[in-house]
């Protein structure tokens, strides 16, 4: 072998090794420069973030013209035009499949799934049927109106083009209008349907550009069959498999507790997974409906699993990515709109003027496709007025969707030249122009068609809000100025830094606003504060429900309710504080979200079969739990709320009626429940001992940290704790019940009234209990019957009657024990509500049992309280106002049982409560069973053999913290607004002497 073949084959291995290993130092040098040019246009995302919130001109449209004039000018930006126009050849697929998914992902993740299911007919007949309509109207323009003939386009290309223009994308629109305070529901259907119709508007591009191509020849023949098909596959396949997978990150999620990364990670890599393998492997069917599929089963389900300290993390994040690639693809967008227009040559004169035209035909055929579809709007969901209509169809803007659409149509060589240039050019135009005008003068439109009528009692509440806050400062002021470390601070620098001018110019203008509303509707009839007759009620339900959210969310932070839980009764409130006209329909709000009783009865019926039997019963679990912690919840809160309304320094006649509007909410809650209670008592027991596991856990979590925060444990005994605490979470979630309901003689024991006597006497209770069943409506016992048993609840639920005082009970309950505190007959008349099954407990046994045990006695007297409260409403003050488990709690931990004979003396420095006989006090003041007794200094008398709870505490201090804590104090808005008032004064008098000086 020569030297020459030797030299040639080393060459050939220098070559190999070169392939192989090589690296082009130039290639590298430019995709740092592309890495960098991303880095640059995020910076200038943010400056002009910055200039949206001083100019509130749109985002997108800014971020948009941006790119474009990067695009135009990229001939003289040097390395940054050079990376400008390598990133214009991007595929537009590549948009797509980078960018779309997040965007789709983040905005149905985000979306409020009650006020989205409620919406759901409306939402899918605006992107569905809707989004076809209004592309088959767009393409019609196209040819008919716009004469383009054949050469341009032709029919089926128009139809493309007329899908690519018929997904929006309304942000702007969406942000203005929760600004302005419209309804969310409103808001909902515009988000939802931009959210729905840019998958639809992606599968009718497919179709009628398949369609396009085939009809030119250059693409496979299709026939009828074939687009219904396709049209089925993508529609519908692609959200099922969403769900499917939204199913099993659900699962996966509920193994996760305290880890924010591992979420976030779940969260970010099921939604790119969802895509490519709908897109590309499962049928081929529409990715982008999967990923939407996805974010919805997450936004209704998965997410309620995650932890409220790591949903901030993943909401934190998502938010990042949201905005991140939403400014990446506007630039990226509009940066090949540039490039093209510079390159272009195939759009003449004639088409800017057709642009223009076009604009307002698009706007027409909008309002015709809403106008189809009109009817069923008003017909389902939240009813749109003409109002919305008229916003509707002017907030439909067009986005990054349209755009990059119309880029896929502009790189696809089997369409003609000239179509391909129209498509980029009308959508580029659209996008730029809907976003610009449309997007600024939204806002003007608005308010024009008078969309957002606000009530005055919002007014009202905004202005004593704003008085409240600047006597906050102003006291803040004054505690500052005793501070030895603030000896030298400029106080009137102070004041204007913190806007308290400001504040009293927005109060001046709030009120002259009241002023103008009241002399323009011509109201004469007053009723309280200047409120006109029909404000008054809605500023009494508008307290009703800031009272109820506060209470929400305080039960929620003692841990005795769920996340999920506290989340649909905050709605509940929300959705009524958009309707403050209306009477209070609280309990429908919530009923909407449960599945109906005979879903759950099938459920029950098929939960013991063989593979079917399991998710079922995972699904009684779940479904009933969230059923039964809301309906709970919400019985205490109403009533709670419902006792503090008498405090509201209001017109009494007008809160007595919202009253008995949320009486008859508790009445349907409690009838719910006790329909519960009696239909599935077996699963009522796991749910209590579900819910009584998790409260315990979430306290213990609670209760560690804030021991971590003072200091008391080390962060090393802090994890190892907080780490053992949520696996038994975990453990919780996973944990298998028994779903089969005991006998009397097994759950005995572990009824709450009989934990504190011993293992003989329930032995004795055991042997002497007999079995009764009632059927539906049947009389157990009547008011005024000798009360020779008391009865334990097995199955079903009973209606106690007092009066028409109604108090229900269910199972593991006791009735009638308050009659063992009397004479011995009885004090009410029971009812099954249901059939029902009691155990009957002869009464001579349970009294000696409450002889010989005082803890058991005293556990009788104390659950009495609560029949004797509602029944003696008038005797027992403010025991009456009290929350029951606040009450139970005082009298367990700060009261005393005791029993007085004639002439004996006892004090009642913190005051009492009189079950039986008669009591007088120093001044000879005559005390009578079920009386309430103040406290008094001195002692008081028996005038015969008396029993009675000495309080150690006072009832009417705790009240008095409970008022001021949920700022219901009736002196408290008359000292705020005195205080304003001098504020006021004095702010006037500095202004004066300034400008004296």
């Amino acid at each position: 072998m020569s030297s020459d073949d030797l030299s040639g084959q080393g060459e050939n291995y220098e070559s190999i090794q070169r392939d192989s290993l090589w690296r082009d130092e130039h290639q590298m040098e430019e995709s740092a420069q592309l890495i960098h040019f991303l880095v640059l246009g995020l910076i200038c995302g943010l400056i002009l973030r910055e200039l949206n919130k001083k100019t509130n001109i749109p985002y997108s449209p800014m971020i948009l013209a941006l790119g474009l004039a990067i695009g135009l000018s990229q001939e003289y930006l040097g390395k940054i035009g050079n990376s400008a126009y390598i990133l214009s050849k991007m595929h537009p697929h590549l948009i797509v499949f980078i960018f779309i998914p997040v965007l789709l992902f983040e905005s149905a993740f985000n979306c409020d799934w009650y006020t989205f299911k409620y919406q759901i007919i409306n939402i899918l007949l605006l992107a569905g049927p809707g989004c076809g309509w209004g592309a088959i109207l767009l393409g019609a323009c196209f040819k008919l109106i716009l004469q383009y003939d054949d050469n341009d386009m032709n029919w089926y290309e128009a139809f493309t083009l007329g899908s690519v223009l018929s997904a929006t994308d309304p942000v702007a629109v969406v942000a203005l209008l929760k600004e302005l305070g419209a309804n969310p529901a409103f808001n909902h259907l515009i988000e939802g349907e931009a959210l729905l119709n840019d998958g639809v508007a992606m599968v009718l591009f497919n179709v009628f550009n398949n369609i396009s191509k085939a009809s030119s020849g250059k693409g496979e023949a299709v026939n009828g069959g074939d687009i219904v098909l396709t049209f089925l596959r993508t529609s519908f396949l692609g959200p099922i498999m969403g769900l499917v997978l939204g199913l099993l990150v659900a699962l996966w999620t509920k193994r996760i507790l305290g880890d924010d990364i591992e979420v976030t990670w779940l969260t970010f890599v099921f939604t790119y997974f969802t895509f490519y393998w709908a897109e590309f492997e499962f049928f081929e069917t529409s990715g982008l409906l999967a990923v939407v599929g996805l974010g919805l089963f997450w936004c209704a389900n998965a997410k309620t699993r995650i932890r409220a300290s790591v949903e901030h993390s993943v909401h934190a994040v998502w938010g990042f990515v949201q905005y991140s690639c939403d400014t990446l693809v506007f630039l990226l967008v509009g940066i090949i709109v540039g490039i093209e227009i510079m390159e272009e040559k195939l759009i003449v004169s004639s088409d800017y003027y057709k642009m223009i035209g076009f604009y307002f035909l698009m706007i027409l055929a909008r309002f015709l496709m809403v106008l189809t579809f009109y009817p069923f709007l008003k017909c389902f969901g939240y009813p749109i007025s003409k109002s919305e209509l008229i916003v509707l169809v002017y907030g439909g803007l067009r986005g990054g969707l349209g755009l990059t659409l119309s880029l896929m149509v502009g790189c696809d060589e089997d369409l003609p030249a000239r179509f391909r240039h129209l498509a980029v050019f009308y959508a580029a135009a659209m996008a730029l122009i809907t976003n610009m005008i449309n997007g600024t003068t939204c806002k003007t439109l608005v308010k024009c068609v008078k969309m957002i009528d606000e009530p005055i009692v919002k007014k009202k509440v905004y202005k004593k809000y704003l008085e409240e806050l600047i006597v906050i400062q102003q006291d803040l002021v004054k505690e500052l100025e005793t501070d030895e470390f603030y000896n030298m601070t400029d106080w009137a620098t102070v004041s204007n830094l913190i806007g308290q001018q400001d504040f009293i110019e927005k109060i001046d203008k709030v009120e002259q606003d009241i002023k103008h509303i009241i002399q323009k509707k011509g109201f004469q009839d007053m009723i309280y504060d200047g409120l006109p007759n029909q404000d008054i009620f809605g500023e009494v339900r508008y307290r009703v429900y800031r009272i109820l959210k506060g209470l929400y969310y305080h039960k929620y932070e003692e841990g005795l309710c769920e996340e999920q839980t506290v989340k649909m009764l905050v709605e509940s409130s929300d959705i009524g504080l958009d309707k403050l006209n209306d009477n209070l329909e609280i309990w429908d709000e919530l009923y909407k979200n449960f599945m109906n009783l005979c879903s759950v009865n099938f459920f029950f019926k098929v939960k013991q079969k063989f593979l079917i039997g399991y998710f079922a019963r995972e699904y009684l679990i779940r479904h009933l739990g969230l059923v039964y912690d809301v309906t709970s919840s919400f019985i205490i809160c109403a009533e709670e709320a419902l006792k503090l309304a008498n405090n509201f320094p209001m017109n009494k006649e007008a809160i007595s009626i919202i009253q008995e509007e949320l009486k008859k909410d508790i009445e349907k809650a409690q009838a719910y429940f006790g329909t519960l209670n009696g239909n599935f008592p077996e699963i009522v027991r796991v749910l209590q001992t579900k819910k009584a596991s998790f409260s315990i856990l979430t306290h213990s979590i609670e209760h560690i940290s804030s021991t971590q925060r003072r200091g008391l444990i080390d962060d090393k005994e802090y994890k190892i704790l907080i780490k053992d605490i949520n696996m038994k979470l975990v453990k919780l979630e996973s944990h298998s019940y028994d779903m089969s309901l005991p006998s009397f003689h097994v759950i005995a024991m572990q009824f709450p009234i009989f934990q504190e006597i011993s293992l003989t006497d329930l032995d004795i209770i055991k042997k002497v209990a007999v079995e009764r069943k009632y059927a539906l409506g049947q009389v157990i016992y009547s008011k005024g019957d000798e009360c020779n048993e008391v009865y334990i609840i097995m199955r079903g639920y009973v209606v106690n009657e007092y009066n028409g005082i109604l108090i229900t009970k269910g199972l593991g309950s006791l009735i009638t024990h308050q009659s063992l505190i009397v004479d011995g007959n009885h004090m009410s008349t029971a009812k099954a509500a249901v059939e029902s099954l009691l155990y009957a407990l002869p009464t001579k046994v349970i009294k000696e049992i409450m002889i010989r045990n005082k803890d058991f006695e005293f556990k009788v007297y104390l659950h009495s309280i609560e029949y004797i409260r509602k029944w003696y409403e008038n005797q027992v003050g403010p025991l009456a106002q009290m929350e029951l488990k606040r009450l139970n709690e005082l009298l367990r931990n700060k009261s005393r049982l005791i029993k007085l004979t004639t002439l004996s003396q006892t004090e009642f420095i913190n005051g009492g409560f009189l079950f039986s006989g008669e009591l007088r006090d120093p001044k000879n003041n005559v005390y009578n069973k079920y009386d309430y007794i103040a406290p008094t200094e001195g002692l008081f008398t028996a005038s015969n053999n008396s029993t009675c709870f000495v309080f150690d505490e006072q009832i009417e201090v705790l009240q008095s913290k409970r008022m001021k804590e949920l700022k219901l104090d009736s002196q408290r808005d008359q000292e705020i607004h005195e205080k304003y008032s001098e504020i006021k004064r004095n702010s006037m008098m500095e202004l004066s002497k300034i400008n004296i000086t």
